[in-house]
């Protein structure tokens, strides 16, 4: 096992004061004697602010891991790859695909920015790492494959699409989600919940039997939740061992009230420049 786990939550929709605020997210583990960034927000200049202000060095980064292919996980990739051109990055093959937001007949493009796309081309050869499986990132580290959706009440979180007429659905089969394994139980780290918050950590109780859940950090999407799923959300998060819930980024005001009301003593809603240990 592993003795300690510290995270810092670089970017966020919330801030801390001194930190910047932004429709993104970022968080730094330290653990195994590693950093790894997990997501690197949507503005560089907002991640290389905040980074400045918590004193981290981010060409000090070991590895970056994107939660998924989305504009706000990926935007400061060019920045970090400029810092530390052969950086190890671990990503779903699909994390290429065009992606759009359609609201009232208007489509969004919502894809890894170009010069992201880039930048993750042009890595050095054995630097860009595509995972469509488990993976132990280190003894104490594993980047889970896509998550299998068993939960009928849980979708992707949003009117998103393959293609701008809204023809093709896009499942997010590309999201990943990391887990600490810690001596005391396990931290679920999660970009967006695409995959549905519920299903992730079914998966992770599937894998990790009998361990407790030390901590769900990261973003949940259920902003566009209609009652019904927020209910069966609830009821489901009720009879998992979970410890603490710290609802970030996408979760939505709604849903967080409804956590911290539901869940008082567990709950605590994220903010750059927060910090854990575990």
């Amino acid at each position: 096992m592993s003795g300690q786990l510290k995270i810092l939550l670089l970017n966020d929709n919330q801030a801390l004061p001194g930190f910047v605020s932004e429709h993104g997210f970022a968080l730094l583990l330290e653990i195994d004697q590693r950093r790894i960034l997990f997501d690197c927000g949507n503005d560089a200049e907002v991640l290389a602010a905040n980074a400045d202000t918590a004193r981290v060095d981010l060409s000090s980064i070991d590895a970056l891991i994107l939660s998924h292919g989305h504009y706000d996980h990926s935007g400061g990739i060019p920045y970090l790859l400029e810092k530390k051109p052969a950086l190890p990055v671990y990503c779903h093959p699909g994390i290429w695909q065009k992606r759009y937001s359609i609201r009232d007949a208007n489509a969004k493009d919502i894809s890894v920015p170009p010069e992201s796309c880039r930048a993750l081309r042009n890595l050095p050869e054995g630097a860009l790492h595509l995972v469509d499986r488990p993976l132990s990132l280190s003894k104490h580290v594993l980047l889970s494959g896509p998550v299998p959706r068993q939960t009928e009440y849980e979708d992707s979180g949003g009117p998103f699409y393959l293609d701008r007429d809204g023809l093709r659905a896009d499942q997010l089969e590309d999201e990943l989600f990391l887990l600490c394994d810690l001596d005391d139980g396990i931290v679920v780290c999660s970009g967006c919940s695409h995959s549905g918050i519920i299903n992730i950590l079914l998966w992770t109780v599937k894998e990790f039997p009998e361990r407790p859940i030390l901590a769900v950090i990261g973003g949940f999407h259920l902003g566009n939740a209609s009652p019904e799923r927020m209910q069966k959300t609830i009821e489901a998060m009720r009879q998992l061992p979970i410890k603490q819930l710290i609802p970030c980024h996408c979760t939505g005001q709604i849903a967080s009230q409804i956590f911290t009301q539901e869940f008082p003593e567990k709950v605590s809603i994220g903010a750059a420049g927060q910090k854990w240990e575990f």
